[in-house]
């Protein structure tokens, strides 16, 4: 046998022997515990041009009895900051937490992570719920548009439409794809504490910061949980979002510059009899209002080299003239998004998740169509009163 065999059949042996013997207990290493993870979400919302909400919002939360709950920073309601906090202490699941915070959030020294009551359901819905089906015979149209400018593209508006015939849908026409949106966050389950919860219904303060010191404590969770949170990752200032129109033009939206803001993303609804219409500001085709919501940064970057989102020098964006023609009284209502950023702060047994983001609702503005005309602001903040309250 060659020496070069000798050497591979020796060093064979030896392998074998050595997997065959017990391992040292010392030698042993126990597997490390997963890390404790607490996952913060940021939102400022606002409601450009209607003055009189701060006040009627205050009415319309007061009668419908509406309180801040987990799961309103990610599809706000009225003007204002909304905060969610969610802890997965993966040593003792679901067991109550507390989280020291800075003076300037102003709701006191430290807040309570407490479970959810069994059974109850978070608010976690991102995008408005689907238009109810048409009764039989009945016909449901969409028609959608997308890109800023004075104009209307070639090949717009795609258009789509549903008939009830004998209690089964006949489609026609394009029906648009919905963005398929990477999440970040979570979905809250009975091995989460969360704030706000039921104990605890605070709302955020319009001053509130959390720029600060944060130290989370509890059972099982490490003694070195302690992080800091900078101006980056705050409460976004809001979005004035405004518009104007010209004679035969349409609206040209106008906002400041929102500071942290890394893209914009705009879309828009109006509803004619059984047709909706809808219009987006990108600029690579059909974006729907599955977008205003938080996203990862890769994603962001990645949209924005692709147009679907503005980047964030953008500080206009027009509507053609066409995209809201024909409405009669029904003012399109718009959203838009200042995307902010997201933090990943990792220690020794635990991680802390940040992400913020800044959004805008504009419910009367100038379609720039003769018979189009915007709805006063008293009645759409009575409209929106009356929704809130259910009558």
């Amino acid at each position: 046998m060659h020496t070069s065999s000798l050497f591979l059949a020796a060093s064979a042996l030896a392998v074998g022997i050595a997997a065959a013997l017990p391992m040292d207990a010392s030698a042993q290493t126990k597997p490390k515990p997963k890390p404790a993870e607490l996952y913060i979400d940021v939102a400022t919302h606002a409601m450009p041009g209607m003055p009189g909400m701060g006040s009627i919002g205050r009415m319309a939360n007061a009668m419908s009895g509406q309180t801040a709950s987990y799961g309103m920073a990610r599809s706000p309601g009225m003007a204002g900051k909304y905060l969610d906090i969610a802890l997965h202490n993966r040593q003792h699941p679901g067991t109550p937490a507390s989280q020291f915070v800075p003076k300037g959030l102003r709701v006191g020294e430290r807040i309570e992570l407490l479970p959810s009551p069994r059974g109850a359901a978070a608010p976690l819905a991102d995008s408005p719920p689907a238009h109810q089906m048409p009764a039989d015979g009945g016909t449901f149209r969409m028609r959608y548009y997308w890109g800023c400018g004075e104009q209307v593209r070639a090949g717009q508006p795609a258009e789509y439409t549903v008939t009830i015939r004998n209690g089964k849908p006949v489609q026609s026409g394009r029906a648009p794809t919905p963005r398929q949106v990477p999440s970040s966050g979570i979905d809250p389950g009975p091995q989460h504490v969360l704030w706000p919860n039921p104990s605890s219904r605070k709302t955020v303060s319009a001053k509130a910061s959390l720029v600060g010191t944060h130290r989370v404590t509890g059972e099982g969770l490490p003694e070195t949980m302690q992080f800091e949170l900078a101006h980056d990752h705050d409460f976004m200032p809001a979005l004035k979002l405004r518009s104007e129109s010209k004679a035969e033009q349409g609206p040209t939206l106008h906002w400041d510059a929102v500071d942290g803001a890394r893209a914009y993303f705009i879309h828009g609804t109006a509803m004619d009899g059984d047709t909706i219409v809808m219009w987006s500001s990108s600029q690579d085709g059909y974006a729907g209002p599955e977008l205003i919501g938080y996203l990862p940064e890769k994603q962001i970057a990645q949209w924005t080299g692709s147009r679907t989102l503005l980047n964030a020098d953008a500080r206009s964006c027009s509507i053609p003239r066409e995209v809201f023609a024909g409405n009669g009284n029904a003012a399109p209502v718009l959203q838009m998004i200042a995307y902010g950023s997201e933090r990943t702060i990792s220690q020794a047994g635990w991680n802390v998740h940040v992400r913020n983001k800044s959004t805008a609702m504009l419910m009367s503005f100038g379609a720039g169509a003769p018979g189009a005309s915007p709805l006063p602001v008293k009645d759409a903040a009575k409209g929106l009163l009356r929704g809130l309250i259910g009558r």
